[in-house]
């Protein structure tokens, strides 16, 4: 992932998490995905679903780890959604 995106999470509001991330895609709130690449792929079968239908962009992250951090978070994230700017 290029570090435009990842200088995004200062400009722009996000979720973090697998539940977060699916709540904001069933409000229709979602702009694109960062998903880190260590993921489970069963854990994603509900996003991917809900993306494919709504051509919501997705991005992969090098692990959750490096996700986490890079969020600001002392965890790891397998997922975050960058939120549309209403």
């Amino acid at each position: 992932m290029s570090n435009e995106k990842v200088a995004r999470f200062n400009k722009q509001q996000y979720v973090v998490g697998l539940k977060e991330t699916l709540k904001a895609l069933k409000k229709d709130q979602v702009a694109s995905l960062i998903i880190a690449k260590d993921v489970e792929i069963y854990l994603l079968a509900q996003v991917f679903s809900q993306i494919n239908h709504k051509s919501i962009p997705n991005t992969y992250f090098e692990s959750k780890s490096a996700l986490g951090k890079a969020v600001g978070i002392n965890v790891n994230a397998t997922i975050v959604a960058l939120l549309n700017e209403n």
